[in-house]
């Protein structure tokens, strides 16, 4: 759009519908770009899951592959970032049947959305991140992935189709996800 008046003129930046489309038609630029909006949660998720670097990041190698390759099956019922979580949750899941969990590489990174600390010493703020990363894993998997879903974004009847759950249990496992950390982390 162009601004009126000493302003020079200035282009919105694309709708998601729009880049989803271009990626649809094979424009490779807009694949990157819904890409890199979701590479970062799509990674922490696949890091929480499998419990260590190398895995999460094959995980998160095998959720573009299969984005893109899946890219005409998005239907837009949910936001493109939801749905590229949800691979990254199945693509997870994989490798753990496939390899089995590896927990000697501890998982130590930050979390998937950035928070205000200003103000907070970098110690406190991994102390935070290193203390939820260990309450999530006393979680039943069941619960974390739940949880982890619907803190990505997703519905709880979202949650339930990707992973094939009636949306009554993904409720109850959400609930008591919920309660469970509340417990744990004192709050």
């Amino acid at each position: 759009m162009a601004a009126s008046g000493p302003f020079p003129d200035v282009e919105d930046e694309p709708a998601e519908e729009e880049l989803v489309a271009a990626a649809m038609a094979g424009d490779q630029a807009a694949f990157r770009a819904l890409w890199q909006a979701s590479e970062r949660r799509a990674y922490a998720l696949c890091l929480r899951l499998t419990g260590n670097r190398a895995d999460a990041a094959d995980a998160l190698q095998e959720t573009q592959i299969a984005v893109w390759r899946n890219l005409h099956r998005f239907g837009g019922r949910c936001p493109f970032g939801a749905w590229v979580h949800a691979i990254a949750r199945n693509a997870a899941l994989a490798l753990i049947r496939g390899r089995g969990r590896r927990p000697e590489d501890v998982v130590d990174e930050v979390p998937d959305r950035p928070r205000d600390t200003a103000g907070a010493p970098f110690a406190d703020v991994v102390v935070e991140t290193m203390t939820v990363q260990a309450a999530l894993e006393t979680l039943p998997d069941k619960h974390r992935e739940a949880l982890l879903l619907w803190v990505g974004g997703l519905t709880y009847a979202q949650v339930g189709e990707v992973m094939s759950a009636p949306v009554n249990s993904v409720r109850v496992w959400i609930h008591r996800a919920r309660g469970a950390m509340r417990s744990t982390l004192g709050h």
